[in-house]
């Protein structure tokens, strides 16, 4: 069971302890019938049992302090050694399990000698029956807990491979999308962004319409190849995830007037209200929000139409950012008949990923996009 694995783990020392000392404790309470503890007895228990935390920090330590125990024991004519003894037991396991070298073959050494200090009248007449007893009482508990020691070591190392494994499958699934991207992607859209250029520069373009958005497919084209290419780096080297930025807080912005213009431009009828203060997020903040006005401002063009009605609303508090973009709607049967994208599905994403919440759903005639994101300022 995984809570009783659990409970061997260094960290539950404390515990594991406890529960020890509680049967030491209920042995006190509880004494035997036809047994009999003296005060010097009881006394050697109970300064075992609190001793015994010491464990928490230093296995060894208990073990020397158990045998002195037992020493202080026989000097003394003790006769009652069961909560030493088991005390002594459980210390040579959690050494075995917790700790290794010097201290675990002198922690043996100390113990056995503390074990036969306790049965040391008997030790010329039935030496091997005291040696017995010697070996169950702190050679087997170290055997147990070197042998918890070496299985707890052993999962570390499976844990180890299985999480290098993930890793390398993990890299070669990047490698192979980044190969994709710049094999096929990012060559489609430099073919558009190059033919394009040259019907700019070759065909007779009497309507500065079609200039303009000529010049706008160009401008779009290039600004997507050259964060493909960004992205391509990221995907082969996820290091320089930190240095490349696919927006710079500073120029949010003018990157958000920008995504307005394009609407615009398209026909949309965007009325933007952006707060100043978008200067202030860092990078992985910009970046979502500028990605929210984006996807939100094509499906606004998608769905409802090119000639719609928008608000656009991107408020910076102390501590996060508003976002709302609002549509009117569009005339009935404008909405394309096509499979559903993935676009609101990696807002989600995006958003929650950062500890934020986006919401989306109709809103009266039109649709509605929320979404409140921490701003990731540091204080």
């Amino acid at each position: 069971m995984l809570w009783v694995e659990r409970l061997f783990e260094e960290r539950y020392t404390a515990i594991r302890l406890t529960l020890v000392s509680l049967t030491g404790v209920g042995y006190l309470v509880l004494t035997p019938a036809g047994s009999t503890m003296s005060s010097l007895d009881r006394g050697l228990a109970v300064g075992v049992l609190l001793f015994g935390y010491s464990g928490i920090w230093s296995p060894f330590t208990v073990v020397c302090g158990v045998s002195v125990a037992f020493a202080v024991g026989y000097l003394f004519g003790a006769d009652n050694d069961a909560v030493p003894s088991v005390a002594l037991a459980w210390a040579m396991f959690e050494l075995g399990a917790r700790r290794s070298g010097w201290q675990v073959w002198t922690g043996l050494v100390v113990g056995l000698t503390g074990s036969m200090l306790s049965d040391y009248d008997e030790l010329i007449d039935v030496a091997l029956t005291v040696l017995y007893a010697a070996a169950a009482a702190v050679v087997a508990p170290l055997l147990l807990g070197l042998h918890v020691r070496a299985l707890g070591e052993l999962n570390r190392q499976a844990a180890d491979r299985a999480r290098q494994e993930v890793s390398r499958v993990r890299a070669e699934e990047r490698t192979a999308i980044a190969r994709e991207l710049h094999d096929l992607v990012a060559h489609h859209v430099a073919s558009i962004v190059l033919r394009v250029a040259v019907a700019r520069n070759v065909l007779p373009l009497d309507d500065p319409r079609v200039r303009q958005v000529l010049d706008d497919v160009h401008a779009t084209g290039s600004g997507a190849l050259t964060d493909l290419r960004r992205l391509v780096a990221v995907l082969r080297d996820p290091g320089s995830a930190r240095e490349v930025t696919f927006v710079d807080p500073e120029g949010l912005p003018v990157a958000l007037r920008t995504a307005v213009d394009r609407s615009h431009r398209i026909g949309l009828q965007v009325q933007a209200d952006i707060d100043p203060d978008v200067v202030r997020l860092d990078s992985r903040t910009a970046l979502a929000v500028l990605r929210l006005t984006q996807e939100g401002l094509a499906n606004v063009a998608k769905h409802a139409g090119p000639a719609a009605r928008a608000r656009l609303s991107i408020q910076v508090d102390d501590d996060r950012v508003e976002f709302e973009l609002r549509d009117s709607g569009g005339p009935a049967g404008s909405a394309p008949n096509g499979p559903a994208g993935h676009g609101l599905v990696g807002l989600r994403e995006r958003v929650e990923v950062l500890g934020g919440r986006l919401d989306a759903g109709p809103a009266g005639t039109g649709w509605r996009l929320s979404a409140r994101v921490p701003t990731g300022v540091a204080a």
